[in-house]
């Protein structure tokens, strides 16, 4: 018999899934840790966060296979190192396909924004190729790179990988909180 506020024929909303994943049992071993929330990021006194620079209104040309490798000036070359070889490992991860150059904007600046509050260095940015019929120049791979560029806490960008999407995506060092 239901509760007065569920009608008596209300579906299990756990029922399917339970159906689908069937019988399990708890791992062995110690209990789950506990992860704590995550602790919002304090601007000291006196200092404002520095807002990132407005999407770029015109956008250079750049080839789909182009290769890119920036570093602000200062940068010593051990830190560079953290994005060059096949031993780049990303603590976060943006996908930007499928998304117009207005979405994906957006997504990028909050992408950085949400690195920096939890703490990332190291980070994936996939905007693909733009190889596609009837279009011969990418729209994203430009606006990524300008608007990180331009972005105070970014360090460093270079082009992925073979193994990370290659001229398609971008590995990008962030300043440390």
């Amino acid at each position: 018999m239901g509760s007065k506020t569920d009608p008596p024929d209300a579906p299990d909303p756990g029922a399917e899934f339970r159906a689908a994943v069937g019988p399990v049992r708890p791992l062995r071993g110690a209990p789950p840790a506990k992860v704590p929330p995550a602790a919002r990021p304090v601007t000291p006194p006196g200092r404002r966060p520095q807002a990132p620079p407005p999407l770029p209104a015109v956008l250079p040309v750049i080839e789909p296979g182009a290769t890119v490798r920036l570093a602000r000036p200062g940068v010593p070359k051990r830190a560079l190192r953290r994005l060059d070889g096949e031993l780049f490992v990303a603590e976060a991860q943006l996908d930007l396909h499928g998304l117009t150059a207005a979405q994906a904007g957006a997504a990028l600046q909050a992408f950085i924004a949400d690195c920096l509050a939890a703490g990332c260095e190291r980070v994936r940015i996939i905007h693909g190729k733009g190889q596609r019929p009837g279009q011969d120049l990418p729209v994203l791979k430009p606006l990524v790179i300008e608007s990180l560029k331009g972005h105070p806490a970014v360090l460093a960008l270079r082009s992925a990988g073979p193994r990370d999407g290659g001229s398609g995506a971008m590995r990008v060092l962030l300043r440390r909180a």
